[in-house]
């Protein structure tokens, strides 16, 4: 962490110079970017920066005085402004700050770390000590992000954010040839380390979830679309127990037995759940799903400790599946 170049702004924020900048500008003596570079051990470059930041960002009146050869303020000016930031505040950055790294080679990177460096460079010493303290003792695991092209997400984003249709190639899960597809693209979200992008689907006149990797010579065609008033990505993210689109309403019950019972109550699995005990130690927790191809999927990784007990469609798909995998283990 503390020999990342991108925060290498951390250990001498610009803010001290601003600050010796403001001293001399309050007293009157018509600093220079030639005399404060000299002090302050920078070059005058960097001193014209601070100067630009400190009357174009922070508004403060400055003013270059031809005939006295410096800066000086047209008006009394008591303090600099003041970032005022809380512990809880400060812990936030920090996990916004470890967080990025879920962005790291996706277009998003750049923009991220640069705001959150302006951010930090901005901050007193004291505040930016204790931000590399929390950096340090804060992390995240989580799965990588998939690599796509970053022209194929920049084109889905722009859809989503401009509300133009995009046309691409599209290979559906163990097609062997790809077909052309046109999206209003609704949302763009991340799922487990890989982009989908949810919208109408123009050919089929549906909402349909596209897995960005599988996607090829995305364009945008120029034609306008609106998102329905009625389209709520968490609404249609919710229904979902993974990220497949819905295609029904189930209420799913599921029974857990001992030793997992515990362990299941303990995390929040989907939004809809609900959780009911019993005396004997299991558990039914129960769902409102609008799919069910990936639940049956989590069921059968709790091997036995997990029985489906509704919809009888759920049921017999997990059936159909036990028999199939039991199949492949017979002498």
């Amino acid at each position: 962490m503390a020999n990342d170049p991108k925060i290498h702004s951390l250990k001498r924020p610009a803010i001290e110079r601003m600050l010796r900048i403001h001293q001399e500008l309050k007293r009157g003596l018509y600093p220079n970017c030639s005399t404060l570079a000299r002090e302050l051990e920078v070059s005058t470059k960097t001193i014209a920066r601070d100067m630009d930041f400190i009357r174009d960002r922070m508004l403060l009146p400055v003013e270059y005085h031809p005939s006295k050869h410096g800066y000086y303020y047209t008006r009394e000016v008591e303090s600099l402004p003041t970032i005022d930031i809380s512990e809880g505040e400060l812990l936030a950055l920090s996990i916004a700050q470890k967080a990025m790294d879920h962005y790291r080679g996706t277009p998003f990177e750049k923009p991220l770390s640069n705001a959150l460096n302006k951010l930090a460079a901005s901050l007193p010493d004291t505040i930016t000590a204790n931000l590399t303290a929390l950096s340090d003792t804060i992390s995240f695991r989580h799965g990588s992000t998939s690599q796509i092209e970053d022209s194929l997400l920049n084109t889905f984003t722009r859809s989503a954010l401009d509300k133009i249709e995009v046309s691409f190639d599209y290979r559906k899960l163990g097609a062997k040839s790809p077909e052309r597809r046109t999206l209003q693209a609704y949302h763009i979200t991340n799922f487990l380390g890989k982009w989908y992008a949810i919208g109408l689907d123009t050919s089929r006149n549906a909402i349909r979830t596209f897995l960005l990797s599988r996607a090829n010579d995305a364009k945008l065609n120029g034609n306008a679309f609106s998102v329905p008033e009625s389209f709520s990505a968490e609404d249609y993210l919710g229904s979902s127990f993974g990220i497949y689109s819905p295609e029904g309403k189930h209420r799913v019950k599921i029974k857990f037995l001992n030793p997992i019972s515990e362990y299941i109550s303990e995390n929040i699995w989907h939004p809809s759940q609900t959780v009911e005990y019993h005396q004997d130690g299991s558990i039914t927790v129960s769902f409102n799903l609008g799919s069910l191809v990936e639940v049956s999927s989590w069921i059968l990784s709790w091997g036995e400790n997990a029985i489906a007990l509704s919809p009888k469609a759920l049921r017999s798909q997990l059936r159909d599946t036990v028999s199939k995998i039991a199949s492949h283990y017979r002498e």
